[in-house]
């Protein structure tokens, strides 16, 4: 049977390097326009303003403030959301995968947020919210980090892109956005199964210890707390951290997997 990997389900189109896409861009900065991704516009814009909003009113400010801000928020990504998934749609075909999602990595949320803190930190000293401004482009990172491997995930099987032959409608992309976002969520249980059969314990391991890290950074940014709690306050040992919330998961997700790609072997 196929190892399951990042470009499983790829649509088959001629790769490059990253120095072929830099310089694509270079030369042809109008595709930004030509490229600009209506649906990354669309859907980013619609996920990003209720952060704004729950934000601000989690902050005890007034309804109006809080819509206020989630416009400010929607407007920005619509624009911007567009921009950088022509971005991402230069970068979806270059090889080595790891060089394409290094690059997006770094240029995306570096670019995007700098913009937004200027925006939003505009619009909280008029409005005198400035100590919002901090958690609510927090949670924002995070989702921009998620958001961009998601994205180039998905273009990478030929899915939210624009102005390409294998180009579909929105109604259509977000018709197979479900299956995508499965295949998404199983990527890492299903590499860790794989590092598992190969007798790659230690990198397992690695990778185990990582995602850890990685979710409890990631909710510590989303809840504003270091550790999950239940009943008004009260911890467990053994679940203090979110990262090892994280770990349990992951670990079940790496059995579900494993115990599938056996019954497949068997049939």
């Amino acid at each position: 049977m196929k190892e399951i990997t990042f470009e499983e389900t790829a649509v088959e189109t001629s790769s490059n390097t990253i120095g072929d896409a830099l310089r694509s861009l270079w030369k042809d900065p109008g595709q930004f326009v030509r490229l600009w991704n209506y649906k990354g516009a669309i859907l980013s814009g619609v996920v990003r303003a209720p952060i704004f909003l729950a934000t601000y009113l989690i902050g005890k400010e007034t309804l109006r403030l809080a819509i206020a801000a989630a416009l400010v928020q929607f407007s920005f990504r619509f624009f911007f959301a567009g921009v950088a998934g022509a971005l991402i749609q230069s970068f979806r075909r270059v090889e080595p995968f790891w060089k394409a999602l290094l690059a997006i990595l770094l240029l995306i949320p570096l670019v995007s947020h700098i913009l937004e803190f200027l925006l939003q930190a505009i619009f909280g000293f008029l409005t005198s919210t400035q100590d919002l401004t901090g958690d609510a482009i927090l949670r924002s990172i995070c989702f921009s980090i998620i958001s961009a491997l998601f994205t180039l995930f998905a273009m990478r099987r030929g899915v939210m892109i624009v102005g390409e032959s294998e180009s579909k409608s929105l109604m259509s992309d977000l018709s197979r956005l479900p299956v995508i976002i499965f295949h998404f969520l199983a990527f890492i249980p299903n590499e860790i199964s794989f590092m598992l059969r190969r007798g790659a314990f230690l990198a397992a391991l690695i990778a185990l210890g990582a995602f850890g890290i990685f979710s409890q950074l990631i909710c510590w940014a989303f809840t504003n707390k270091a550790s999950w709690t239940y009943g008004n306050g009260k911890e467990l040992a053994v679940l203090k951290y979110w990262g090892v919330d994280g770990m349990i998961l992951l670990v079940i997700a790496v059995a579900l997997s494993s115990f599938v790609y056996s019954r497949k072997r068997k049939h």
